[in-house]
């Protein structure tokens, strides 16, 4: 007599003895090709029950050609293991493993379901309302509901595919991605929660005829959103806004905590409170040197002939009333004055201002000055240091329109920009870990990029690429 099949929600650990007829709903392979190869993959029942499969090295050269997505299958004889990895594709307590004794017969059942996407809403998301060792399914550029932004990382292969898309494929329409099997992660200080795709687990799926898209496309027309794209060069806007927060000055002066931010402003005033305009530095490292005999050796170990002097300036700066005080170091002040400090500090004793601690003319050409900042809120050193400026209208108008729609409209429709930027996990100008990602064997879901870099060649383009404006 036949066994009696199996449901997948009846597997419990107690036997193995199983017969299931399922359906191949994802498929994935990991590991080196006929080395370490393995098969992992997720399967459905008529119920529309999951469960997560694994085919190891061992028994994968028995069943690699058999094994195809969304065909149908009857099962039997699996090892029945805790579903308790570092992460689970799957919500069910238990996971399955081939076997040497495990039979895998194809068999027509078009009776059972095909994949069905199980989303996260952004908001759940952006609440850390979640388990973060569950993969999950997501969709969009962003949520209907609320216009919640969420931040997305897409690694290796996905990053390719999505420059590939934005450079190659001609598309007015809005960027609409469907991203399978993502990783959450919560937020870290004054960074929100965020979501990136699984090494070898996650499908990308952009602007592609899926149901899901077509419906979520469709929700957009209904609610009269129109989304047109607003043209940005590669580089420029991705790198200045990239992994931080907009914040207008009041909102700057109430910060108690270490912030990276972006704000626009315009310099109104120098301010000569305890600091001199400039200091002497070691050549190496920047670090003020109270050194009066040279030559000397910096505590860095450098040999300096001669301190350099270095800018340091402090200014005020002013929008729409509210003023706070902004720290400029020497590279942001050299690039606003158009002259070293050397040479200003030279011209400054030619016209009989012997004292280094008198402040030059050529300071004065920063007044005035409105700009797109990034800057690093230090609450504990009470200022606010310059990480980078721009005066470039497609940077500073964003800013503004960011600021005064994220921040301060509670009406969804008004929200002005969705950006898409290329990043990775730190940001250059910091030289800091902004989302430290812990690397993962492939044992252990195979599931981050390890040690990857893509090639100025690959992420080179004459395109620009989109962000959305919506109307």
């Amino acid at each position: 007599m036949a066994r009696v099949r199996d449901k997948i929600k009846s597997i419990d650990g107690s036997r193995e003895t199983l017969k299931l007829s399922v359906r191949i709903t994802d498929l994935w392979f990991i590991g080196i090709l006929e080395k370490s190869e393995q098969a992992k993959m997720v399967i459905v029942d008529s119920d529309g029950d999951e469960i997560h499969v694994v085919c190891k090295q061992d028994q994968l050269k028995f069943w690699k050609v058999d094994l195809k997505e969304n065909l149908t299958y009857v099962m039997h004889n699996c090892k029945v293991m805790k579903n308790d990895g570092q992460f689970r594709i799957c919500d069910h307590e238990y996971k399955l493993s081939f076997t040497g004794v495990t039979v895998v017969r194809k068999s027509d059942m078009e009776h059972l379901p095909f994949r069905k996407f199980k989303f996260v809403d952004f908001s759940t998301v952006i609440a850390s309302h979640f388990q973060t060792r569950l993969l999950v399914g997501k969709i969009g550029c962003f949520q209907i509901k609320g216009l919640e932004v969420l931040s997305c990382t897409l690694w290796e292969n996905y990053c390719l595919q999505f420059l590939s898309y934005l450079n190659e494929v001609e598309d007015e329409r809005p960027i609409i991605i469907l991203l399978t099997h993502v990783r959450l992660k919560e937020g870290q200080g004054s960074y929100p929660p965020s979501v990136s795709n699984s090494l070898k687990v996650s499908k990308l799926m952009i602007n592609e005829l899926v149901l899901e898209i077509q419906e979520f496309r469709e929700r957009l027309s209904d609610l009269g959103i129109k989304v047109r794209s607003v043209l940005m060069p590669i580089g420029q806007g991705n790198v200045f806004l990239s992994k931080v927060v907009p914040k207008n000055i009041c909102q700057i002066n109430a910060i108690s905590e270490e912030i990276v931010c972006v704000t626009v402003a315009m310099i109104t005033t120098i301010v000569m409170d305890n600091h001199s305009w400039c200091y002497p530095a070691c050549s190496q490292c920047h670090k003020k040197t109270n050194i009066e005999t040279v030559p000397f050796t910096c505590p860095c170990g450098k040999d300096n002939d001669q301190p350099v002097l270095r800018y340091r300036v402090e200014v005020m700066v002013n929008h729409k009333g509210e003023q706070t005080k902004f720290l400029l170091w020497d590279r942001e002040c050299a690039e606003l004055i158009g002259q070293l400090v050397d040479e200003v500090n030279r011209l400054k004793i030619a016209d009989g201002d012997v004292d280094l601690n008198a402040s030059p003319q050529a300071l004065d050409r920063v007044l005035g000055c409105f700009l797109a900042f990034k800057v690093k809120v230090q609450s504990r050193f009470r200022n606010v240091v310059v990480l980078k400026y721009s005066d470039e209208l497609d940077l500073i108008n964003p800013c503004c329109k960011i600021e005064s729609s994220m921040l301060d409209s509670t009406d969804p429709t008004k929200l002005e920009y969705q950006f898409v930027s290329v990043t990775v996990d730190h940001d250059p100008l910091l030289r800091i870990p902004l989302t430290p990602t812990k690397r993962l064997s492939s044992d252990e879901l195979d599931d981050e990029p390890k040690n990857f870099e893509i090639s100025p060649a690959q992420v080179s383009s004459n395109k620009l690429p989109r962000h959305y404006q919506v109307e």
